[in-house]
């Protein structure tokens, strides 16, 4: 009997039965939240719908309407004349706001002003543009003036008496009196600004090696006579 006790075989335990859900299919793993997401508690946002409409763009402001289109402005500025134009312009700046001074600054960031010239023959600082038939005016030369008698008053009921004439070398015209009238109606040189001394020439009483013109060192045109003085003499 010692040795049937032995001798007899214990049966194995009975297998785990398998879990009826389990059989099949894959292990789900759980997902586990990210160090940020789960530190700061916040939920990412959820991926946009592809039927969600995208945001409309925004809308172009409207220009005021007191604003000029480019067509009434620009037959605005044709029918203003320039120096007006240049006055209003000038006037209105002192006032005018931050974004219109901007606008300008860019507007007007290509512009350059013309090269300034100066007349040989009036002294006058002028521009190619401003040029015109009216622009260089010079007046009779009271210097050049010469009264000459010429007979005697034959006008009846007038006091008898010597007849004098002025003739102006300037222009070569005649004057009747002695002076006192005056130089001949006009100017006497009306014309065009120019640079060239020879262009400048017009006097009646000039010779060929005197124009009878004033040198810009006598005028002192830009100060040239201060900036470059002649040297004296040393007195003995």
């Amino acid at each position: 009997m010692v040795f049937g006790f032995w001798s007899k075989k214990q049966s194995p335990p009975p297998a785990a039965s398998a879990d009826p859900g389990d059989s099949g299919s894959p292990a789900r793993q759980l997902r586990t939240p990210s160090p940020s997401e789960s530190a700061s508690g916040q939920v990412p946002p959820a991926p946009s719908s592809p039927d969600r409409p995208p945001p409309s763009e925004p809308s172009r402001p409207e220009p005021p309407a007191d604003s000029l289109d480019p067509t009434a402005l620009h037959a605005l500025l044709t029918t203003v004349p320039p120096k007006t134009l240049h006055a209003y312009t000038l006037a209105q700046l002192s006032t005018a706001p931050e974004p219109t001074l901007a606008a300008l600054g860019a507007f007007f960031a290509t512009l350059t002003p013309p090269p300034m010239r100066h007349c040989v023959r009036c002294h006058k600082d002028f521009t190619d543009v401003e040029n015109t038939d009216r622009s260089c005016l010079v007046p009779h030369d009271d210097e050049s003036a010469e009264v000459e008698r010429v007979g005697r008053s034959r006008k009846v009921g007038a006091a008898e008496g010597p007849v004098y004439e002025t003739l102006w070398g300037c222009c070569g015209k005649t004057v009747e009196g002695d002076g006192d009238q005056g130089p001949p109606d006009g100017w006497c040189y009306e014309g065009k600004h120019t640079t060239d001394a020879k262009r400048a020439r017009f006097r009646a009483d000039s010779t060929p090696t005197n124009d009878k013109l004033p040198s810009c060192y006598r005028m002192n045109c830009h100060g040239i006579r201060t900036a470059n003085p002649r040297p004296t003499r040393a007195k003995r």
